[in-house]
């Protein structure tokens, strides 16, 4: 997955820090992998769903399970502190 792809992550980060104390560090390596991880389960699981059977079904029952993880440990990773504005206002970010 190219770098392009974390676009909506780094613009969606830039809107929140207008009323979020906190904002995700989408520029942590481990914030990547895990996302690269999660993209390539989904993409695994839905070419198993495709072939069917019961083999192909335990595959991605494992591989739900990897993702489950994955998906947890993301929300362990630190996050970026941020100064609230003195006037909260929604305004684009890009």
């Amino acid at each position: 997955v190219d770098d392009y792809d974390y676009r909506v992550f780094d613009i969606t980060s830039e809107i929140s820090k207008q009323v979020f104390p906190i904002t995700l560090n989408t520029d942590d390596p481990r914030f990547r992998a895990g996302l690269d991880r999660l993209y390539r389960i989904s993409v695994a699981n839905a070419a198993d769903r495709e072939k069917g059977g019961v083999f192909s079904l335990l595959r991605r029952g494992g591989r739900n399970l990897v993702g489950g993880l994955t998906f947890a440990r993301l929300f362990c990773l630190p996050v970026k502190s941020n100064e609230l504005p003195k006037q909260i206002c929604m305004a684009p970010a890009w």
